[in-house]
């Protein structure tokens, strides 16, 4: 069984040092960005309803919300495999759905900071930032 176990390994070597070597970049990538961009939502983004009506106002605009939701979506798959590597996978998704523009969104959010968990895991990280906590 360990024969087969190591013939495995030695086969798929190259495979597995890519899945670590990224698995470990995702890792310190998402401990520096996720902090810093739960440090960017204001503070008063669960309480203020005017942050969850989308006006596309002029080209520019347009482009920054598509960008915004590209990030958002990109992060939402880099939590997903974060979920299986070593990551702050929830923290990821959380943020990414954040940056997104979706129909419903402003209910998830709201389902979503209602996990005292999650609540003060967000609020930490502000803290750590010098941003005054999120209200619900």
């Amino acid at each position: 069984m360990l024969d087969f176990v190591l013939n495995i390994f030695a086969q798929f070597e190259d495979y597995i040092v890519l899945i670590v070597t990224v698995s470990a970049l995702i890792f310190v990538v998402s401990l520096i960005f996720t902090p810093f961009l739960v440090s960017k939502i204001p503070h008063d983004y669960f309480t203020n309803a005017k942050y969850h009506k989308l006006e596309i106002k002029h080209f520019g605009h347009l482009v920054a919300v598509v960008g915004r939701s590209i990030l958002g979506f990109s992060l939402v798959i880099l939590g997903f495999v974060m979920l299986f590597t070593p990551g702050q996978g929830i923290l990821a998704i959380i943020v990414g759905l954040f940056l997104m523009e979706f129909p419903g969104k402003k209910r998830l959010e709201r389902k979503i900071i209602g996990n005292e968990v999650t609540f003060r895991a967000l609020n930490w990280m502000r803290e750590k930032f010098k941003q005054p906590p999120f209200g619900r």
